[in-house]
């Protein structure tokens, strides 16, 4: 299955609304990441494809679009 900026960019639109009205507050870190994801996918075509190695977004030419933070244990 292809995902594509579409698809990641309605979550994190979605978690970052989620945020702002104060219906989840996450720690300051995760709420400057969701920006930055936000940020970073809405410049770029919505059917262009996203991939996913590990914690880190590509695009379909293997630029790093971003990396989502190492869980702390």
């Amino acid at each position: 299955m292809k995902l594509t900026v579409k698809h990641y960019l309605d979550i994190y639109q979605t978690r970052l609304s989620m945020q702002e009205a104060g219906i989840t507050d996450p720690q300051s870190k995760i709420k400057e990441l969701t920006l930055e994801v936000v940020s970073a996918l809405s410049v770029l075509p919505l059917d262009a494809e996203i991939r996913r190695t590990g914690n880190s977004f590509f695009d379909a030419k293997g630029n790093l679009i971003f990396k989502l933070a190492d869980q702390e244990t």
